[in-house]
């Protein structure tokens, strides 16, 4: 597909440029720089352009998206354009006082390694560097369904209040402070959000946490798509996605969704991991697809978007996880460590690069 010739970042900065030639009166700015475009978000050759409904005058908003679609349509890499209204609420979004980058991590569905992604991602980002010390990093387990990083990092117990009572206190693994919905609920009690309680409850939830000075928040959330990711999405500022993806063809269609939805609220993915990539005998050295094949490179040659890893199914990460002492750790030059340092790396560089969208 042609959404495979530009990267996305390549995508949205043309698409921009050409935006900025669209007029809003004879004399007046481009509708860029009047914030009639409240932002632009490519995924892959799909292309959409938020209008932002408190600044579009009353009544031209058709014809705003007749003349944004008309130059945009023909540029190299884009396949379609989708011109809408962003939600009211994308206003509203809050920032958390002291954390310069929060990150979600989601999946299509679940069973595809996606809360061991999000453990290891945020010790690989928080150990200490060759040429000087780690990123301050912070991890809130956010699944409501099934909570995993008290087990994944070996915590246990109920949260603390800080010392003045009025926040909450994360607890600490391996360089990384972490706070988890399983903190919060008796052992092996089932948590029940729903509704309201989801769509309050967890921005809530991210405001009262005592997080202090972070470089980057990573958010681990419930696999598929539900209003615990459109309360995210909608009360906190993101500065992406993370999309982690199983080899086989089904998992790479509900990702696709995701992505979509994530789109949709003017949130970027940053990029692709494919986990249980193959499975090698340590004995012969033959690698099967146990859990198929070829759904990363799909998905990157479908949406324009970089596969940050390629992790493998190995017993090492199972064992690891169970113990409490993710592979990073346990098993630093193993395969999957490698492959979870490097993704760290890379996002280090892709979080610290300027910003395209119209709000950077």
């Amino acid at each position: 597909m042609t959404g495979a010739l530009l990267h996305t970042d390549q995508i949205e900065e043309r698409a921009l440029a050409a935006l900025r030639r669209i007029a809003t009166s004879p004399e007046g700015p481009d509708v860029v720089a009047a914030g009639h475009v409240y932002d632009v978000v490519g995924t892959g050759g799909v292309l959409r352009v938020l209008l932002d409904p408190e600044r579009v005058p009353a009544g031209t908003d058709e014809a705003l998206a007749e003349a944004v679609t008309s130059v945009l349509r023909d540029l190299p890499g884009v396949e379609r354009v989708v011109v809408k209204p962003r939600p009211r609420a994308v206003a509203q979004r809050a920032s958390l006082p002291g954390v310069r980058h929060v990150l979600a991590v989601h999946s299509g569905k679940g069973g595809v390694g996606k809360s061991t992604v999000a453990v290891n991602l945020a010790v690989a980002l928080a150990a200490p560097q060759p040429d000087g010390q780690g990123l301050h990093v912070g991890l809130l387990d956010a699944d409501v369904y099934g909570p995993s990083a008290p087990l994944l990092l070996g915590l246990g117990g109920r949260a603390r209040s800080t010392a003045d009572g009025a926040r909450i206190a994360p607890m600490q693994a391996h360089g990384v402070t972490v706070m988890s919905l399983g903190f919060l609920m008796p052992q092996g009690k089932p948590l029940a959000w729903r509704g309201a309680l989801v769509d309050e409850g967890l921005p809530q939830l991210l405001i009262e946490v005592d997080w202090g000075a972070l470089d980057v928040l990573i958010v681990d959330l419930p696999p598929g798509t539900s209003n615990v990711h459109l309360a995210l999405a909608e009360g906190i500022a993101l500065s992406g996605v993370l999309t982690v993806t199983a080899p086989g063809q089904v998992s790479v269609q509900d990702v696709r969704r995701g992505m979509e939805m994530f789109a949709d609220l003017a949130v970027p993915c940053l990029g692709l991991v494919e986990n249980f990539s193959g499975v090698t005998c340590r004995r012969c050295g033959d690698t099967r697809d146990l859990f198929g094949a070829g759904g990363g490179a799909e998905l990157v040659a479908s949406t324009g978007l970089p596969l940050l890893a390629r992790v493998p199914f190995l017993p090492d990460v199972l064992r690891s996880g169970e113990s409490g002492t993710p592979v990073v750790v346990s098993h630093p030059d193993s395969e999957a460590g490698r492959a979870f340092r490097a993704m760290a790396d890379t996002l280090v560089r892709r979080l610290a690069e300027p910003a395209t969208g119209v709000r950077a």
